[in-house]
C-alpha cells in the first residue's frame, strides 16, 4: 500500500511538471516565431521602399503607362472564317433511349 501511495504522489507531481515544461517550450517557440515575422515584415517594407525608389528612377513619377493609344484595334485575321451548315434534310434527330432500372 505504501508503494502505491508513493507512486500516486509521484504521478501527481510529474504530470503537471511535464505539462508546464511543454507549455513553456511552446510559448518560447511562439515568441521566436513572432520575432521572426516582425523581422521579415520590416525587411519586406525596406525592400518595397527600394523597389519603389528604383521604379521612380527608371520610369519617373508616372503612376502608370499613359502612352497607350486608345484607338487600337485588333488586327484582321489573315483568313476568312467559314462554317459548314448542314441542310434540314441532312439533320438527323438523336433519339435518346431511357434505361429502365
Amino acid at each position: 500500500m505504501k508503494e502505491n501511495t508513493n507512486i500516486q504522489t509521484i504521478k501527481v507531481w510529474v504530470f503537471p511538471t511535464l505539462v508546464s515544461i511543454l507549455a513553456m517550450m511552446i510559448w518560447n517557440d511562439v515568441n521566436e516565431i513572432k520575432a521572426d515575422v516582425k523581422a521579415l515584415m520590416a525587411q519586406s517594407a525596406i525592400d518595397k521602399t527600394r523597389i519603389d525608389n528604383l521604379e521612380r528612377a527608371v520610369f519617373g513619377n508616372k503612376v502608370g503607362n499613359t502612352n497607350i493609344p486608345t484607338d487600337r484595334r485588333l488586327p484582321e485575321p489573315p483568313y476568312n472564317i467559314i462554317a459548314v451548315v448542314p441542310s434540314r434534310e441532312e439533320l438527323v434527330p438523336i433519339k435518346i433511349k431511357k434505361k429502365i432500372i
